[in-house]
């Protein structure tokens, strides 16, 4: 959630909030070594029992690679055999994105769409990282993003009384992380998570390690690449993340896209008979007007409640993160037009849930450590103005947004730079031009940055390419099991 504090508010800041750490339950404490110098934790190869039609397993981590031989975590792993073993290749890994979403729950849908070339060759494993779901998970019991009426708070607030809410909202959700997962808060960022990474490539037995990363996984696997660039077979990156975006230029740039994204859904809706929802003169100020009334008087919900900017807000992120929603976002803003702000909640709910239990908080604590934001909150009405010139709808929520780890206890551990692979083998950058999520020239400057990047385009409006384009998938299979790589400018439009 977002906090801010502008200089119309008569309070200082306060410390970052502290409490008395307990441990968290999934951690294995032990004695913390005298140095950084000790030799690292030796790999266990992985031993898999059936779950479901999956199988799983656990790969023990240190807590923190500094200190090896001190605590530990265990990762979470499943996994599909190879549907051909006489064929198998290795062991393709997969993240589906995030931060937050879990693997493990995510890995059927991933079986769904891979090729049926890679199923039978590869065993297609993937994990919850450290900090969700089953691996030590971030746990904020008590926290919340609702106020008094059980709605959620205005991310963006216009008024000082709701930048106040917003303030000791975000103060009291960062101490309760705190309270309930101290001990692992300062060790869920993507750089721990790389390593855990290549911990589990040794202990599934690969000498290298095959990947695909949607969205957030690209960054993991940049993260990797440039931690273990000769330890690559290959890898794909799709819905690119640039690392070397600073945390204003990320929310900017994201902003943006979202922006374009809504105007290509107006243009949708204008012109498709069956659009239930019709602007009253220029689309971009009917939603901004459509928030601001629910400001005063908040949309009823058929089961009781009420919603606000809060759920307007998280409808419309997830609404545009697949051309295919576009009806439902239609659907929900007709309805909260007539004042039922049920279809806009719903929306909202299935956006903040993250792809796992404890998405939403897993989610803040590895997007803290990975983003540095300033943490002088009177500086965030400014940005917001500033980012809300070229973004209207989209730039004051994300840039309040960054707010959520200006009081987070834990400090960022990456810096944000040009990713660095020197030694690492040809990796496949996958960009949609339409994406609203992950702007198509992040994916262009990430393959520039790769020392062997190679770009595939998908000329469409979704995010994550290889779960909608045919074309994508081709090419994503012959570059997994044979290492070909599509010709320079090679564009899918399918």
């Amino acid at each position: 959630m977002v906090v801010l504090l502008t200089g119309c508010v008569n309070l200082t800041p306060g410390a970052t909030p502290t409490s008395e750490t307990a441990p968290n339950p999934a951690v294995h404490l032990g004695p913390a070594p005298p140095t950084t110098t000790s030799p690292p934790l030796p790999v266990t190869p992985l031993q898999w029992t059936p779950c479901g039609a999956l199988q799983c397993g656990s790969v023990i981590a240190p807590l923190d690679y500094d200190h090896p031989q001190g605590p530990t975590v265990l990762i979470a792993v499943a996994r599909h055999p190879a549907a051909v073993p006489s064929e198998r290749i290795g062991s393709l890994v997969i993240n589906p994105g995030g931060p937050g979403g879990s693997g493990i729950d995510d890995l059927p849908n991933e079986l769904s769409v891979l090729t049926a070339d890679v199923v039978d060759r590869f065993d297609v494993v993937s994990f919850d990282p450290r900090g969700v779901e089953r691996s030590s998970p971030v746990t904020c019991s008590g926290g919340s993003s609702s106020g008094a009426s059980g709605q959620r708070i205005d991310p963006v607030p216009t008024t000082p009384g709701a930048q106040l809410a917003l303030l000791r909202n975000d103060q009291d959700f960062a101490a309760e992380c705190e309270r309930g997962s101290g001990s692992i808060l300062a060790h869920v960022g993507t750089a721990d998570t790389a390593r855990d990474l290549d911990r589990i490539r040794a202990a599934v037995g690969d000498a290298q390690l095959t990947f695909i990363g949607h969205s957030y996984g690209t960054l993991l696997g940049a993260t990797y690449a440039q931690l273990f660039p000769t330890k690559v077979r290959a890898m794909v990156l799709d819905g690119a993340i640039d690392p070397a975006l600073g945390t204003v230029r990320y929310a900017t740039d994201q902003a943006k896209s979202f922006e374009s994204e809504l105007s290509s859904f107006f243009a949708w809706c204008a012109a498709d008979t069956a659009c239930p929802w019709r602007a009253a003169g220029d689309p971009t100020n009917a939603v901004l007007d459509l928030i601001q009334r629910t400001r005063a008087h908040p949309l009823w919900l058929s089961g009781g409640g009420t919603a606000g900017p809060g759920e307007l807000y998280d409808a419309l992120l997830g609404g545009l993160e697949s051309q295919s929603s576009w009806p439902s976002l239609a659907g929900a803003l007709a309805e909260a037009e007539g004042g039922d702000g049920s279809a806009a909640t719903s929306m909202a709910n299935r956006y903040e849930s993250g792809g796992s239990t404890n998405g939403a908080d897993a989610e803040q604590a590895i997007d803290c450590l990975d983003h540095p934001v300033d943490r002088n909150v009177s500086s965030y009405p400014a940005l917001a103005d500033s980012v809300g010139q070229s973004a209207p709808v989209y730039g004051p929520l994300l840039a309040w947004g960054l707010l959520g780890c200006a009081t987070w206890p834990a400090l960022p551990t990456r810096i944000p730079a040009p990713v660095s692979d020197p030694g690492a083998p040809p990796i496949m950058v996958v960009g949609t031009t339409g994406d609203p999520v992950t702007p198509y020239a992040w994916a262009v400057d990430l393959a520039r940055e790769l020392t062997g990047g190679v770009l595939l385009t998908w000329r469409g409006q979704s995010h994550v390419a290889y779960l909608y384009s045919p074309c994508v998938r081709s090419d994503v299979q012959a570059y997994l099991v044979a290492g070909t790589l599509p010709a320079p400018g090679t564009t899918c439009a399918d």
